[in-house]
């Protein structure tokens, strides 16, 4: 459709579309499907606004807030699964990030990069042979 310049049907899971670029790490053709969805549909689909901080966050590099965006919408059925999956390898890679680039690392950041609060935080790089520091 695009290729004969055809609008996209107004039913377009567009929501599920920009989560599949980020399930495959393609920021850039996230970013840009969101520059091309029309403003209408923006604000007809939370979800779709939902799924776009995520990838604001992981443009970004902030780490705590991929995952506040990841727990502050309640996900339809069709688009739980992905995002459950995006979930998953995106705190894999960062265990790994924490395990591999840090000796030593703060609370607070140990945190932030695992999503979890600060009492969890100390168990996380202990288990993965680092040092905490308060």
């Amino acid at each position: 459709m695009a290729a004969k310049g055809l609008e996209k049907p107004s039913d377009w899971p567009y929501a599920l579309h920009l989560l599949g670029h980020i399930y495959i790490s393609d920021l850039n053709g996230a970013r840009f499907l969101w520059k091309r969805v029309p403003s209408a549909v923006k604000q007809g689909q939370p979800e779709l606004v939902a799924a776009w901080k995520i990838g604001q966050c992981l443009w970004t590099y902030d780490y705590a807030g991929v995952h506040e965006a990841f727990k502050g919408y309640s996900w339809s059925p069709a688009v739980q699964q992905i995002v459950a999956a995006i979930k998953d390898e995106y705190s894999k890679k960062n265990m790994i990030l924490l395990s591999t680039a840090y000796s030593t690392i703060s609370v607070t950041d140990a945190a932030n990069f695992g999503g979890s609060s600060v009492p969890h935080g100390f168990i996380l790089p202990i288990s993965h042979g680092g040092d905490l520091l308060q």
